[in-house]
């Protein structure tokens, strides 16, 4: 075991160094003694999958160390990586290693633009290309440009580069400075007032954002029946915020609260970021299962209900809230039929959105 994982399990109060431990110290051990070997034998990939189990049990430093570490082995840059020192006479460039198409990490780490868009001279952010709009609006200061598009002539300007992993390591190594790290981004004022009031033409009820399905076909996910006891809430609109072909799926869900589901066909939220930021921003409350909505809804500060099934997540808690969305509620199925989970689903958005209205 490494003088690293020795000072961690320490301080987890883990100091049996010999028996391995069960329950939830062993499985940290486990992960730090995995990613400690794939350190030593430069396996950049077993890093960063142990860095995600790591986030979830709020070990923030050494996620982030084990990030750094393997993008390094990953990808060369022309320009000097960022060590932290001062930055106030520089221009620093800042983008996501992003090995897969993972919207929903960028825009939840997209809140360590700020500690050195604050610090820098200058400071270049490469984004995917559907997030420009949101990160420009939100990061008024920032020069926001599109990642793949022209990135040599956006390293020939800068003068050090950071991936947001490098910047976590300073701002956000522990639950308490991710709290503290949050930035909300701010959807098109114009569009949210627009969407708000088309939405509301036939009705002033509140505007509940849904969003069911999911791409990762791991995940273990509630059929669209389970949903009744929450579609049965007559008083709310349901807004569908569900990426891809859904029309068998608004038949299903119409069933239950008839013309009271909304499916807004202007707004594309695989293609156009930027229009699904500002449907999110113009709903009372939103509730959803774990994808791109959770995120995006979170970095807006829209209030969220988390819907959590038993399985554990790359970086979500187990049980509680989580620092990434401090004012998120989570709601775990905990072995509970699914039916029985959207009836409490309902009594606590009826809170939430009560709570907005006050």
């Amino acid at each position: 075991m490494t003088w690293w994982n020795r000072g961690i399990i320490e301080r987890l109060g883990l100091h049996a160094p010999s028996a391995r431990r069960k329950g939830r110290e062993g499985l940290i051990e486990r992960i730090l003694d995995t990613a400690a070997t794939a350190e030593a034998e430069g396996d950049p990939d077993t890093m960063r999958s142990c860095s995600y189990k790591l986030i979830r049990y709020e070990l923030y430093e050494r996620a982030w160390e084990l990030r750094v570490r393997a993008v390094r082995l990953k990808q060369q840059r022309p320009i000097p990586e960022w060590e932290g020192d001062d930055i106030a006479g520089r221009d620093i460039l800042v983008e996501s290693y992003a090995p897969k198409d993972r919207i929903g990490e960028e825009l939840r780490l997209a809140r360590f633009i700020a500690p050195v868009a604050n610090r820098a001279r200058r400071c270049i952010v490469l984004a995917e290309h559907r997030l420009v709009p949101l990160l420009r609006r939100s990061f008024p200061a920032v020069d926001v440009r599109p990642r793949g598009i022209n990135d040599a002539a956006a390293f020939a300007e800068a003068d050090v580069a950071a991936y947001y992993e490098t910047i976590a390591l300073r701002f956000g190594k522990n639950a308490n400075e991710i709290r503290r790290a949050f930035v909300s981004l701010r959807a098109d004022p114009k569009l949210v007032t627009s969407i708000r009031r088309r939405y509301r033409r036939a009705s002033d009820a509140p505007l509940i954002g849904l969003s069911w399905g999911s791409s990762n076909e791991s995940k273990v996910l509630p059929s669209l029946e389970d949903w009744a006891p929450l579609l049965d809430w007559s008083a709310a609109n349901f807004v569908s915020l569900q990426y891809g072909d859904i029309k068998r799926d608004l038949e299903v869900l119409r069933s239950f609260a008839g013309s009271r589901v909304i499916h807004d066909q202007e707004i594309d939220q695989l293609t156009d970021l930027d229009g699904f930021a500002a449907q999110i921003g113009a709903l009372d409350a939103v509730v959803s299962i774990s994808n791109t909505a959770i995120d995006m809804a979170g970095m807006l500060g829209v209030p969220t209900l988390h819907i959590r099934d038993d399985k554990s997540s790359a970086i979500w808690p187990q049980s509680g809230p989580s620092p990434w969305y401090p004012g998120m509620v989570f709601l775990y199925k905990q072995k509970r039929p699914w039916p029985e989970l959207f009836a409490e689903a309902r009594g606590l958005l009826e809170q939430m959105v009560s709570r907005v209205a006050a």
